[in-house]
């Protein structure tokens, strides 16, 4: 029920962040190839956390070789970095409770050949800050793949870096991406 909940908001965000013209069509992200990876580092170690839970959805043109706008959105409590104390560990500092969700809406998107430039807002922890990255798309038959990378402070978002020993991670947030439509 809970997941259906998340659904229909998002389709609800999703379809009021976009107003579409005539000719522009939304196509979904699909989760079985999609995922949002992000990296931190200790000074004892490094580890990667990964969601496959990545809710997204385009405006296009039919052939999808024109992005206008993205909406993405992941539940912080979806991604795995194969530690099961430090995930909860990473929800219990982000405040997960509070703010289950991680979004993204883009507010510009500049095509370059297959680089796109795009501009937006993330929303994490209730904090809400523009952010500007690069991109690379892909088609593969009928399937358009973005994918990038970008980093995060996480003092940024009013998160204080998970410690260790009484030794702070790193502030840095990086994410990697790969959104297949």
């Amino acid at each position: 029920m809970k997941n259906i909940c998340f659904f229909l908001l998002f389709i609800g965000l999703a379809s009021s962040v976009f107003a579409q013209d005539a000719g522009t069509v939304k196509v979904f992200a699909d989760k079985k190839l999609s995922s949002i990876t992000y990296t931190m580092r200790h000074p004892l170690h490094t580890w990667d956390g990964t969601s496959r839970e990545v809710n997204s959805v385009i405006l296009t043109n039919a052939d999808k070789s024109q992005l206008t706008q993205v909406a993405v959105s992941v539940k912080l409590g979806s991604f795995d970095s194969k530690n099961a104390n430090r995930d909860s560990h990473m929800i219990e500092v982000a405040e997960g409770l509070k703010y289950p969700i991680i979004s993204f809406s883009s507010t510009s998107i500049q095509t370059q050949g297959d680089v796109l430039l795009v501009k937006g807002n993330v929303s994490f922890h209730g904090v809400t800050q523009p952010i500007t990255f690069e991109a690379k798309r892909k088609t593969t038959g009928s399937n358009l793949e973005v994918s990038g990378a970008f980093t995060l402070k996480m003092t940024q978002f009013k998160i204080e870096p998970p410690s260790l020993l009484g030794v702070a991670a790193d502030d840095v947030l990086k994410l990697k991406f790969k959104v297949v439509y």
